[in-house]
């Protein structure tokens, strides 16, 4: 119920089948009787059903999928009594005029009218910014065109809303996490938000800010999105990358970016690469000498080895903005994460991954706390013959929980054991090895970056264990 809960929150359509007891037995309240199981998946499901005939569950299940990928897509439930699973189901059942089954597509792009007159705002705006989500996936090549022909920072959401990046680290337009570069949203007039929502906190005292007085244009192909949170300029119900590519072409019916404002906007842009590109110098040579090795050394060498194409399941929590700082999404790659929060997503999420694009290397990026509340999918991942790398930062405990009980305590960071964020005793390698996966630690940036390459080359599931600095001082 947990991954259903961050499918959700993710937009993902994915159906989940259940079996259930026998008919007879719920009406007594027997053992494992559950009468309305479906309720308890209702809030974050699309469509939560218990099918109560043999010959309507085809119907059902048909429903439950057409649902599940309908715009805006999630998840869908079906529980199916075992008494019915003894008996058939219709042979020449076909889902053809069946109520609630139809062909779906994708939101179309917004109206023409709607994409000049943004286009024009686009075009006036002093400082505009990009910020692109979730829903922004499958729309690279158009996000691109779109930053290229206006000359727009893009950011991407901040990450407790974002649960896929697509857009590659080395575009010159590419800028980092929405809320981690304060100085470039110091004047922006205009935000361009692009498949996200605006804005999703994680707690009031962290929550993302819009400029002073900046207008907010917003893309998104859920309509119950737009707007939701803060009064929007231009708002558009539509699949972000049809808008995009109808901005462009708006923007080149007008006659472009003008020459002056294109070079102004993109010495700005330049400006803002060097000046992040110098800080994240600073911030790595500062902590080069650390044993073992801060996490955002690792991510710098993360990001110097990994091929294209590589998909990244990122459930790192803590450490999640430390690898989006100082990783990168790989050309031609992506990072897949979760923003719903139930932890043990990151393996499951990275072998699904593999499974579905066997050719693409797939690397899991997950915390020593998360790795254990899905371990068993290192079993499934060697069954199936998926082979991926799962890098553990191993920091020995909860940071995010611990970081929690400092922000109670009003200090920046405590020595003492506070309960429940330690987790002392693992061997993350027996464990690793006991379901049959290939195990290694490691205690330098380096020495994880040649475990990576090395795990990447082999047809095997590879754990690397990283150490990196541990929760108490």
């Amino acid at each position: 119920m947990s991954q259903l809960y961050n499918a959700a929150r993710d937009g993902t359509p994915v159906v989940l089948t259940a079996g259930h007891k026998d008919r007879a037995v719920l009406a007594e309240d027997g053992f494992c009787a559950v009468p309305d199981l479906a309720a308890l998946l209702r809030p974050f499901t699309k469509m939560a059903w218990l099918s109560l005939a043999a010959d309507a569950v085809p119907a059902d299940l048909a429903r439950a999928i057409d649902r599940a990928a309908a715009p805006p897509s999630g998840p869908t439930f079906l529980a199916v009594p075992e008494d019915l699973m003894r008996e058939a189901a219709p042979a020449d059942w076909t889902p053809a005029g069946l109520p609630g089954v139809v062909q779906t597509a994708p939101p179309a792009a917004p109206d023409p009218a709607w994409s000049a007159e943004v286009a024009r705002c686009l075009m006036r705006a002093e400082r505009p910014i990009a910020v692109i989500g979730t829903q922004a996936a499958g729309a690279t090549g158009a996000l691109q065109a779109l930053a290229a022909a206006f000359e727009l920072p893009v950011l991407a959401a901040d990450l407790t809303d974002l649960g896929r990046l697509t857009f590659p680290a080395d575009d010159p337009h590419a800028l980092g996490v929405y809320g981690d570069e304060p100085a470039l949203l110091e004047g922006c007039d205009l935000v361009v938000a692009l498949g996200c929502r605006l804005f999703f906190p994680f707690a009031e005292r962290l929550r993302p800010r819009l400029p002073l007085g900046a207008s907010v244009v917003h893309i998104h192909p859920d309509p119950q999105v737009l707007g939701r949170n803060l009064q929007v300029a231009w708002a558009a119900a539509a699949d972000v990358g049809a808008a995009a590519h109808e901005l462009v072409a708006a923007a080149m019916a007008a006659g472009g970016l003008g020459a002056a404002v294109r070079a102004a906007r993109a010495a700005r842009l330049r400006r803002w690469r060097t000046a992040r590109d110098d800080a994240l110098g600073r911030e790595l040579e500062a902590c080069r000498a650390r044993r073992p090795p801060a996490v955002a050394e690792c991510a710098a060498a993360l990001a110097r080895v990994l091929p294209p194409g590589t998909i990244v399941a990122d459930e790192g929590v803590r450490a999640s903005r430390l690898l989006f700082r100082h990783g990168r999404v790989p050309r031609e790659g992506a990072v897949w994460r979760s923003s719903g929060g139930a932890l043990g997503w990151g393996v499951p999420c990275a072998i699904g991954a593999k499974l579905a694009q066997p050719d693409r290397p797939v690397v899991a990026v997950v915390g020593d706390g998360s790795l254990h509340f899905s371990v068993q999918a290192l079993w499934t991942a060697v069954q199936q013959r998926a082979p991926l790398v799962v890098v553990v930062l191993d920091n020995g405990g909860y940071l995010a929980v611990k970081r929690a009980v400092e922000v109670h305590l009003g200090v920046p960071i405590d020595p003492r054991l506070h309960p429940g964020t330690e987790i002392p005793g693992l061997d993350h390698l027996a464990v690793a090895t006991g379901y049959g996966a290939r195990a290694t630690r490691v205690t330098s940036a380096d020495a994880l970056a040649e475990a990576v390459e090395a795990g990447l080359r082999s047809e095997a599931v590879h754990v690397v264990v990283a150490e990196v600095e541990r929760i108490r001082p």
